[in-house]
């Protein structure tokens, strides 16, 4: 009798096809909106943005034309009378400039940012918690929804500084029914020498000036979460004590005989790349792999510039400036998002309060924008020839280095690289 015969190992299986992305516009100002980009090169205008739910009477009938020649986008102005303006420049009467991704696009008072695709459902998406971003922070959202299944027992979150790490560890938590207690630690600014006490405990008579000792951030957050922002710049033997924490979930008080069990949410942040860390012996690599087991990245706003008015609005309403939409100029709000914001909604919320010192008047005029930004807006992340070539020398080769210098993401680098 004839068994089965051995097969061929074939390897894994390749996705069918290549992967289709679909280009489209989506609407920062006055509200957050999705429009399918035109695919048949006619002009379109006012009419056409009505009836996708657009109103706009600044707009002219025949306003612009998108084409796709050679299979990338470009943007035509089709005798428009209020003008076609692409990353802060006006084009001509039928001058017609290829689409980079992320161009912002003003058509009347409505401004769009182009994008080769969108991950998800194709409209705006609801504040996560006091986070907002109706477009740039799906990644959390996906990362919720994923935790709801599989709750984790630690998380990290990376991002820029001032891109709102603590509003999503909250959010996190809230999620995860660990809202409360909730207790947050800037590592940063906590001495070394005090660390372990602080977040760990103490026992009466560990030390001097002990007292009668004290159960630490960790164990006063039981059934809670605790949140370890700048978790970089722990020191290494501090790392080794937060490792222990978060594989054994225990803590060991100064002073202490013996661990204590504890069942506590570890949120920690970072703004600084660990895996480079990592490579220079800073940071422990065991402590980076169990972090990383469950991670989300916050984007800076250089690369969200469609959700900037949103988060504008958002926090202007926390700090009791009034930001009414019918009172905020289409330019200045354009300004605002061609600037780069290292700083990201910290430096957009200190440009407007610094807006309502010259001009107290609510909303947003261009005159008061450009006095306090100085000079021409500065578009973030536009790639050019010679800003790369002149990048790359700089960095002597190195692309992380090179994008740095520019303002963009290693990624978006490597694509433009790739397409020159």
């Amino acid at each position: 009798m004839t068994g089965p015969k051995t097969r061929e190992h074939e390897g894994p299986t390749a996705a069918s096809g290549p992967v289709r992305r679909h280009p489209l516009l989506l609407v920062a100002f006055p509200r957050p909106f999705v429009l399918p980009l035109p695919t048949d090169s006619a002009p379109i205008g006012r009419d056409w943005l009505r009836s996708h739910g657009v109103l706009d009477d600044e707009v002219s009938g025949t306003h612009a034309a998108f084409s796709s020649p050679g299979g990338s986008v470009h943007l035509e102005d089709a005798g428009s009378r209020n003008g076609t303006w692409v990353d802060g420049h006006r084009l001509a009467s039928g001058e017609r400039v290829p689409l980079a991704e992320g161009a912002v696009l003003r058509v009347g008072r409505t401004l769009m940012v182009f994008r080769e695709e969108l991950r998800g459902e194709q409209r705006p998406a609801p504040p996560i918690g006091e986070l907002v971003g109706p477009f740039g922070v799906r990644g959390l959202a996906a990362a919720l929804e994923a935790w709801a299944r599989r709750p984790p027992g630690n998380v990290l979150i990376e991002g820029e500084t001032g891109t709102g790490k603590e509003l999503a560890a909250a959010a996190i938590a809230r999620a995860l029914g660990r809202e409360r207690p909730f207790t947050a630690v800037n590592v940063a600014s906590v001495p070394p020498g005090v660390f372990e006490s602080q977040l760990f405990g103490h026992v009466a008579g560990a030390f001097s000036g002990a007292g009668k000792g004290s159960p630490g951030v960790i164990a006063a957050c039981q059934g809670g979460t605790v949140f370890l922002d700048e978790i970089g710049e722990l020191s290494f033997e501090a790392q080794a004590k937060v490792l222990r924490l978060l594989e054994n979930h225990e803590i060991f008080p100064v002073g202490a005989n013996r661990p204590s069990r504890v069942d506590v949410l570890i949120i920690a942040a970072t703004n600084r790349a660990l895996e480079g860390m990592v490579e220079r012996e800073t940071f422990r690599r065991d402590l980076l792999a169990r972090l990383a087991i469950s991670r989300v990245a916050l984007p800076p706003l250089r690369d969200r510039a469609e959700d900037l008015f949103a988060l504008a609005q958002a926090t202007c309403a926390r700090a009791d400036l009034p930001l009414p939409i019918e009172a905020c100029e289409v330019e200045a709000i354009e300004r605002l998002m061609l600037e780069p914001w290292p700083t990201n909604v910290r430096g957009v919320l200190s440009c407007l309060e610094r807006v309502a010192a010259v001009d107290p008047v609510p909303g947003l005029r261009a005159w008061a924008v450009d006095r306090v930004l100085g000079g021409k807006a500065r578009r973030a992340g536009q790639l050019s020839l010679g800003a790369v070539a002149d990048a790359m020398t700089r960095s002597k080769g190195n692309e992380t280095q090179a994008a740095r210098l520019l303002g963009v993401t290693r990624g978006k680098l490597r694509r433009f690289l790739t397409k020159t």
